[in-house]
């Protein structure tokens, strides 16, 4: 994200805008070039940035450099108008798409070609992991690949000569030999997660929850799964994250942990309430960042999980919130 945002000229008084919800970096690399984080609120079905609301903060902004999505636990992130908006105003967005490789927009294209660039992670974790740390941009942008190319080897525009200030951030032929591997896996992969997902959707809802295009406690059983897909959409299941009472969500965690399943909670706390980042936090609280912070939590979800598990997993979580 760093060598992206600095490619299209990021730097000190800039302002780049992105969603509240996210990881540290995807707000960290905006403050480390020396721009401004502008933070917005996100979708309370999606979790992705809100276009509304995004919208509306770009409107103020005098001087909004580029706009920095996210794709949240392998969904892409739809801008609608707010896209049309940053068009007519020649505003590049970089696609921070981390945890989606491998999916699809309503419009059925794949992740990254509705944006100026899109960045990757390979970390261990991610659906594409490598051996350790790791990452790739892609770009139709012949332009910005070379200032790319440039800047991930210190600034070497040519044998011997340096003519900026870059890093060194070239991707170890070892992580590349096993991303090559993996990389044929990755389609089966991913049907695998969403096949795992699909079925954490048909459980919970026989259980009475609804998926998060409905109110929570709106059903029998207070949790909301995944938003389901739209049109040609496809995501990826980086994380299968449902949505229970705040209030109840700690005897959840711990029915779990008892029955000796995993979880996680992405993420506890909003970007615009990380202590580096206070100096950039809005006047006014951000609503759906936050209910989403008090109310998410993620299950277990990896290809080589069963449907059984499946079932013992989501069977743990209503009884906990049946009680």
């Amino acid at each position: 994200i760093w060598l992206a945002l600095r490619a299209i000229g990021v730097g000190p008084g800039d302002e780049v805008l992105c969603p509240a919800y996210s990881f540290f970096a995807s707000a960290s690399t905006i403050a480390r070039l020396g721009a401004r984080p502008v933070f917005a609120d996100i979708d309370n079905a999606t979790l992705n940035l809100d276009p509304a609301d995004a919208l509306r903060r770009a409107g103020d902004l005098d001087h909004l450099k580029a706009v920095l999505t996210v794709d949240l636990f392998g969904r892409v992130c739809e801008l609608g108008e707010f896209e049309t908006y940053c068009q007519d105003r020649e505003i590049p967005i970089i696609e921070d798409a981390a945890q989606a490789v491998g999916a699809c927009n309503e419009a059925g294209q794949a992740v990254g070609q509705g944006a100026l660039a899109a960045c990757f992670s390979f970390y261990p974790t991610k659906n594409l992991g490598a051996l350790g740390d790791g990452g790739g941009i892609v770009t139709r942008s012949a332009e910005l690949a070379k200032a790319v190319s440039t800047l991930r080897n210190h600034g070497e525009t040519e044998p011997g000569v340096y003519s900026e200030l870059g890093i060194n951030s070239r991707l170890d032929a070892i992580q590349a030999v096993a991303l090559s591997i993996k990389l044929r896996h990755l389609e089966a992969w991913t049907e695998d997660r969403r096949r795992l997902a699909h079925h954490y959707d048909a459980l919970f809802a026989d259980r009475g929850a609804c998926p998060s295009t409905e109110a929570l406690g709106s059903s029998s059983l207070p949790l909301q799964t995944p938003c389901p897909d739209q049109g040609a959409a496809r995501q990826t299941y980086h994380r299968y994250v449902i949505r229970v009472p705040a209030a109840q969500r700690p005897r959840i965690i711990e029915a779990l942990h008892e029955d000796g399943i995993a979880c996680e909670v992405y993420y506890p706390r909003g970007l615009h309430q990380q202590p580096a980042l206070a100096e950039f936090a809005p006047a006014e609280a951000l609503v759906e960042t936050e209910r989403a912070c008090s109310e998410s939590l993620a299950l277990p979800l990896f290809p080589e999980l069963g449907l059984d598990s499946v079932e013992r997993i989501s069977g743990t979580v209503s009884r906990a919130l049946t009680k």
